[in-house]
């Protein structure tokens, strides 16, 4: 659950957090630049400068869209994903009817991202589908190219938790080749280690090679761009690379040097990862002391991890329920109005129908009458 939170963070931050800069209006600039800032440390000071952004006179178009993702991002850090994905939409919604389609990619990817971390995956798969689709269709620029990077990245995990390695494999390579486009692009260069230690993480079981080569590129990506929970991640990959082929001592090396990064990018589910890895190579080497050293290292951040991961799925329950519900009360407050509106019709044009009806007896009468006499 841990490592699945940090995937989500890089991707989600990085896909919604680009500055809209307009010459002339500075004073938006700065103000968006500080609502980045505050997105992890204090995601309503996010929300709040979103909104006075918005209540702003004659700001241009991307600057409303670019307020509405940074209130979608503050929210979500609030984890009411309700309204996160409310704010989504209306970017989505302002950046089709501007027909600025680098932002329609960019705003489908991040609903449909925050329809992943709720577990709300058949939705997700309805917001990434249209954003691909749509990339397809068009030629973006090669600053906005890792967009369609993102998009990929984010199916291929997608794949990745639906056991389909074939299909999440061909959308980290073209994840990869996205990113690899523009390589001075911090956007791109923030997700390029991230799809290589994915990508190796589906080779792991059929191809380990392949796995090989794709953790060495993400953990060369990963120290160049000081990414420690990459580097860490990479590194236990190798480690087990290592551990199959029986070179345990070389295996042992890595995990050491992983050990240190799990902790300092505060990484509990890594670092239980890798004492359990160290206690089974040190078994396998005869080296019963350090055997039973990590074994007890494992069995205690084990029993917090656990305790952690239970917290994290219960919540995720929750709110997964607290959004269906609302969206559940939503629908039934807008049947409601439905069916008040269509009895409100159905009531007018009976009266409609009844006066004419009765106009019309009314004439029938008279000229019966009218004949009679």
């Amino acid at each position: 659950m841990t490592v699945l939170r940090i995937f989500f963070v890089m991707i989600f931050v990085i896909s919604a957090n680009s500055l809209f800069a307009q010459e002339g209006n500075k004073e938006v600039d700065s103000l968006i630049g500080s609502a980045n800032s505050f997105i992890f440390k204090n995601p309503q000071k996010t929300i709040d400068i979103g909104k006075d952004i918005l209540k702003k006179k004659n700001i241009d178009s991307p600057y409303k869209i670019s307020s509405y993702i940074l209130i979608s991002n503050g929210y979500s850090g609030l984890n009411d994903y309700q309204k996160s994905i409310e704010f989504a939409l209306k970017a989505n919604e302002l950046s089709e009817q501007t027909k600025d389609i680098a932002n329609q990619i960019r705003t489908l990817g991040l609903i449909g991202n925050q329809y992943i971390r709720i577990e709300m995956r058949d939705e997700a798969w309805h917001y990434l589908d249209k954003a691909d689709k749509l990339s397809q269709t068009v030629s973006l620029p090669g600053s906005k190219k890792y967009l369609i990077g993102n998009i990929n990245l984010l199916k291929g995990f997608l794949y990745k938790r639906s056991l389909d390695c074939g299909y999440a494999i061909k959308h980290f390579n073209k994840a990869i080749n996205e990113f690899k486009k523009d390589k001075d692009n911090g956007f791109a260069k923030a997700n390029l280690g991230q799809a290589y230690n994915q990508k190796a993480y589906c080779y792991l079981k059929i191809n380990k090679d392949s796995a090989q080569v794709s953790f060495e590129n993400g953990l060369a990506d990963a120290r160049k761009n000081g990414a420690k929970s990459l580097e860490c991640n990479a590194l236990i990959g190798l480690s087990e690379i290592k551990s199959s082929r029986k070179d345990f001592d070389s295996s042992n090396e890595m995990l050491l040097s992983a050990l240190p990064l799990s902790k300092e990018a505060q990484q509990i589910e890594m670092e239980s990862r890798i004492y359990k890895l160290l206690a089974e190579n040190f078994i396998e080497l005869n080296d019963f002391e350090n055997h039973q050293k990590y074994q007890k290292l494992f069995d205690s951040t084990q029993s917090k991890f656990a305790l952690e991961d239970v917290k994290s799925v219960n919540e995720l329950i929750q709110k997964r329920n607290e959004f269906k519900q609302k969206n559940f009360e939503s629908e039934q407050r807008k049947y409601v109005v439905i069916i008040y509106v269509l009895l409100g019709i159905l009531i007018l044009s009976s009266v409609i129908l009844s006066y004419f009806l009765v106009n019309k007896s009314k004439k029938i009468n008279k000229n019966v009458k009218n004949k009679i006499s």
